[in-house]
């Protein structure tokens, strides 16, 4: 059974981490910095008394700042959107890296230079920073090229027939590869670079007889990850070849999956609009930057990925999607609008008129027309029923389409959302809400995806069925009625808990009982009396395993009560700063923290 965790995923960073570097190394990597000064250096910070430190929340648009820094507990907590944590988790948060990217950054900085812990470990590190070196040289020599006035005359050309300010050609680092086939690889011998690394990255491959450039007679257009390093290049063609876009292959720093294009300059963007928009191409992306529009990323023509929605997720609760408006953009946006949607993400979809691609409607109608045709953007159901309005005529057109929208809802994560979602499909397709709900699971039941929707009766609201109990809960209640030494332990644990949780309530009755059992006239509520039926009549539990569910059950208790506290200590604060308490601030920041590092403590165990 899992412990839940206020910060989930920082274990399994952590976990995965120390594969790598030794608990020594990350201390002292952490011992070397403060996180004030780290966290001072992304945001302004703001004295609040007591060695603590506010600021605006950069996750969240606030007015009033709700973000607070402790130099004695090196940890920050955000009041506005309740993450928290310290200075790698800060770095991990802000800039969308992983943990060992954000200890290498945070190492970079205080000049300390992390050993792996072992030899194929620092072979991969070896590879992947000459890989990165490489990358940053090429970058240079392509752009070196495109503003050579000999050389660069044809990729300057092509650039200024698509309109683009020089300030965005600029920004975005573009370059230009000569129509020829050793112009990179002898400049790349020539600096130093090893054949075995310029094939590892790409950039140059081996034909029948030599080595030669991939890139050739094409405008280069740098990749960025999310921490600024250059990851990978595309290549525009300035011929008749038939490949009009070509990209670098995957690499030890490049995997195409899990990098959106455009990422690295639009994160601020994102996070202030709370909006993504997502393209399709470079130059899509490229124009709407030229047109002050930043909070724009893009899928440079693949499919979009479940890594690239989840990073999308990162920086902002709601995405525009943005695609042609043909068939086959209209079956690209479905596929990638289920990605995003089982992210958790809102979503949004349009075409602009005329079926124009992004750089063609802003170079032809500007930049506020596109930002009108963003804000009027529909949710992706709506989108989708319109673009495909000529079936709505038939009973099979319907039904495709009521098909394609619920093969969408299959991963969502929240029976409200997904409520909502079969209402909108209900209206777009002109059918009752319980006909549609009742489809939906019909649909579900024949492709072996089985989802329980609440029921809607035609006559009235939604029916309550008995909920199952959950198999932790009945695991830890059948541990208590088949081991009764195990029911001491639950004394002593229950008195830090106060929990409305059936199993917990459950479990103080049959610890407080005279003879050790439990009738169900004691009981209070249905839930309880499942949860006994479903525990008594449960499978046998091995001794040892015994235990171990009691005393993780215990500890989750206890990890939800403090959660709780947390929460309603949050509401506390809003209160206090809407009185501009800056002392009540404080003390409850330092409550907050406390109950953060009992949580963690108790996680680690």
């Amino acid at each position: 059974m899992r412990k839940r965790s206020l910060f989930p995923d920082q274990q399994q960073f952590t976990r995965r981490l120390l594969k790598k570097y030794s608990r020594e190394t990350i201390g002292q990597v952490l011992a070397a910095c403060d996180i004030v000064d780290v966290i001072g250096g992304y945001i302004d910070l703001k004295p609040a008394g007591g060695n603590r430190f506010k600021a605006l929340s950069p996750f969240t648009n606030e007015k009033t700042p709700s973000f607070m820094v402790s130099r004695d507990r090196q940890l920050y907590y955000c009041f506005s959107s309740g993450r928290g944590g310290d200075v790698l988790r800060f770095i991990m948060e802000y800039e969308g890296l992983s943990f060992n990217e954000a200890l290498q950054k945070l190492a970079d900085q205080v000049g300390i230079t992390l050993e792996s812990a072992g030899h194929e470990d620092n072979r991969e590190e070896y590879l992947r920073r000459r890989l990165l070196e490489l990358n940053t040289f090429a970058a240079r020599f392509y752009r070196r090229q495109l503003l050579n006035p000999v050389v660069g005359t044809t990729g300057r050309e092509y650039l200024k027939r698509r309109g683009l300010q020089e300030s965005t050609e600029a920004r975005f680092g573009l370059g230009l590869a000569v129509d020829a086939y050793d112009q990179f690889r002898d400049a790349a011998f020539k600096e130093g670079f090893r054949e075995s690394e310029l094939s590892a990255s790409g950039l140059v491959r081996r034909g029948d007889r030599a080595l030669y450039d991939f890139f050739r007679n094409r405008v280069i257009i740098p990749i960025k990850d999310v921490s600024g390093n250059v990851a990978a290049f595309g290549g525009r063609d300035l011929g008749d070849s038939p490949a009009k876009y070509i990209n670098s292959q995957e690499s030890a720093v490049y995997k195409k999956g899990r990098v959106l294009y455009g990422l690295y300059e639009a994160r601020d963007a994102l996070r202030k609009e709370g909006r993504a928009i997502l393209v399709e191409g470079y130059f899509d992306l490229m124009r709407c930057f030229d047109a002050g529009i930043e909070n724009v990323v893009a899928t440079c023509g693949t499919a979009l990925t479940e890594q690239q929605a989840m990073l999308i997720k990162r920086y902002a609760p709601e995405v525009v999607v943005v695609y042609d408006a043909d068939a086959a953009g209209i079956r690209a946006a479905l596929r990638g609008i289920g990605l995003l949607v089982a992210a958790g993400l809102t979503v949004r979809a349009m075409t602009p008129p005329q079926g124009k691609d992004p750089d063609d409607f802003i170079r032809e109608a500007g930049g506020q027309a596109f930002r009108d045709e963003i804000v009027r953007a529909k949710d992706f159901i709506t989108y989708y029923i319109d673009m495909n309005a000529d079936q709505l005529q038939t009973i099979e057109g319907r039904t495709e389409i009521a098909h394609s929208l619920f093969a969408l809802l299959r991963s969502m994560d929240t029976s409200l959302r997904m409520d909502q979602y079969l209402r909108s499909i209900a209206a777009g397709l002109g059918i009752h809400v319980w006909e549609c709900k009742r489809e939906f699971e019909r649909y579900c039941r024949n492709q072996r995806y089985p989802v329980r929707v609440e029921s809607v009766a035609p006559g009235g609201g939604p029916d309550q069925p008995r909920s199952k109990p959950v198999k932790d809960d009945v695991d830890f209640i059948a541990a208590l009625i088949s081991f009764p030494e195990l029911r001491t332990i639950f004394p002593e644990a229950g008195d830090e808990i106060q929990s409305a949780s059936p199993a917990f309530t459950l479990a103080g009755r049959l610890c407080g009982a005279d003879a050790g059992t439990v009738s169900f006239t004691d009981l209070d509520s249905e839930a309880e009396e499942a949860l006994l039926t479903a525990a008594a009549n449960a499978e046998a539990i091995d001794p040892d395993k015994a235990r171990q569910i009691v005393t993780e059950r215990l500890a989750r208790f206890k990890s939800d009560a403090w959660t709780e506290q947390m929460a309603a200590l949050q509401r506390q604060v809003q209160e206090a700063q809407r009185d501009r308490d800056d002392a009540r601030t404080a003390e409850l920041f330092d409550r907050i923290m406390e109950l953060k590092r009992q949580i963690e403590s108790l996680n680690a165990v």
